[in-house]
């Protein structure tokens, strides 16, 4: 019976680290912007002028660091981690119903109407029929935004991939705190829900 024991135990814990791997592979991708190791990865862009991480000091005196974009151009876009093909290898597809929600804190030099486009498994293209519209009009100040994924059936698919459409204008420039689908980052304190039908709700201010 001793025999029969040490097997049993490796067994178990292998078993366990399988489990706990699939656990953290489910957890969809979240950006803080705090390393520009975090972009490496980030691709296909058009009408985007070269990304650029860097400290920026907020309305409040308080510094932080973001993901800057410009866009040159009507149609700018950029894939984080990934491309026309979906997220890169070390990140998983995950269940959209579970992860409906977009978080983004970002500062912006003019209101727009910004977009997201996602593939999925059972729709592994960029199309209308995959796509959301998101309005972005914290003009000269950082406002904290979560956007309900509803349009397209996000919340019945798995998501394996996105884009994002930073306006519909040229001259749009961003300067983002962070991107995720994880949830509100520690230290964001819930504010106001916007009117727009709660597609939108609006947080305050990221304390750092």
């Amino acid at each position: 019976m001793k025999h029969l024991v040490l097997p049993f135990i490796l067994v178990t814990l292998l078993l366990f680290g399988f489990s706990t791997k699939c656990m953290c592979q489910e957890l969809p991708p979240e950006w803080i912007f705090d390393d520009k190791a975090e972009i490496a990865n980030w691709g296909g862009m058009n009408n985007l002028a070269p990304l650029e991480v860097g400290t920026v000091t907020d309305e409040k005196g308080a510094k932080r660091t973001v993901l800057k974009t410009k866009s040159t151009g009507v149609d700018p876009y950029v894939f984080p981690d990934g491309g026309w093909q979906g997220f890169i290898a070390d990140i998983e597809p995950f269940d959209g119903k579970k992860y409906d929600t977009i978080y983004i804190g970002v500062r912006v030099n003019m209101a727009n109407a910004w977009q997201i486009y996602y593939m999925t498994k059972e729709d592994p293209t960029y199309t209308e029929n995959q796509h959301q519209n998101i309005q972005i009009d914290s003009v000269d100040v950082f406002k904290d935004f979560e956007f309900k994924m509803i349009e397209g059936g996000w919340n019945k698919k798995t998501i394996r991939g996105f884009r994002l459409d930073t306006g519909t204008a040229s001259g749009v420039e961003a300067e983002i705190d962070y991107l995720s689908l994880r949830g509100v980052p520690a230290g964001v304190k819930k504010a106001a829900v916007d009117s727009n039908d709660k597609l939108a709700i609006t947080w305050g201010s990221l304390k750092r």
